[in-house]
């Protein structure tokens, strides 16, 4: 009896995505190991799309700020609602945000000066990926992003998302388009380094059967992060040329 009632949850246990934890995988290697599978899904299909010269599409700023909102909001769906974590419902929105950020990047990289620079864009992205990794999982507590610091980044990405759009109707002054992508890639590195103290048991106990938003949440980081190196290095290769 004992046995029984510890592998079953407690009645105060929230049902995640109505599928019962498999005991035989760690946590941390199921969010890791599906956080990489998407990524590699990602990159297949931006290997397919270089390789055949699809989707070329004219740069728009106005793209990134509706990916970047619909893409949240997918999340916090896939998160928040009773009908995000059931089955197949998750799993269509987790599909819906792999793909739209696939195909969004693929058109970002489109406008790179060649495939080597995306090459190393995508080096220096899993590098800061890893190293958001590490600092969250083993630094000091006192120096990782807590709830207070992650709370007022998004309060402040939420209240540069609305000056983006502002801008975009009314004043489209580059400089803005530039402060919104860094401070949503600050909110990234600070949202990687944030669910490392989760998966490691460093922040406080969670469901082991919470494991597909995080994922997906790592894998939202990356697409903000790699979005952000390439347009760098565009403007770089723009500067370059001119």
């Amino acid at each position: 009896m004992q046995s029984i009632t510890k592998n079953t949850f407690r009645a105060t246990d929230q049902e995640v995505y109505g599928v019962p934890p498999d005991q035989s995988i760690s946590h941390a290697a199921k969010i890791y190991g599906l956080s990489v599978i998407l990524a590699a899904i990602a990159l297949t299909q931006w290997i397919i799309i270089g390789s055949t010269h699809l989707l070329s599409h004219s740069r728009s700023e106005e793209r990134y700020g509706w990916w970047l909102l619909c893409t949240f909001f997918a999340v916090a769906t896939l998160s928040w609602t009773k009908l995000g974590r059931k089955v197949p419902f998750n799993y269509i929105i987790i599909a819906a945000i792999v793909e739209s950020s696939t195909i969004y990047i693929a058109m970002e990289q489109r406008h790179n000066a060649n495939s080597l620079v995306n090459f190393y864009a995508g080096i220096v992205v899993v590098a800061l990926m890893l190293a958001s990794i590490f600092w969250g999982a083993y630094f000091p507590m006192f120096i990782v992003p807590g709830d207070l610091l992650l709370s007022c980044l998004v309060a402040i990405a939420n209240i540069m998302m609305i000056i983006f759009f502002i801008n975009v109707l009314f004043i489209n002054y580059q400089g803005i388009y530039i402060a919104v992508r860094n401070t949503f890639a600050l909110v990234a590195i600070c949202m990687v380094m944030y669910t490392a103290t989760i998966i490691h048991d460093r922040q406080f106990d969670v469901p082991k059967n919470e494991y597909l938003f995080l994922s997906v949440l790592q894998f939202f980081s990356y697409m903000i992060l790699h979005e952000r190196i390439l347009a760098i290095s565009f403007t770089s290769t723009l500067n370059i040329s001119c």
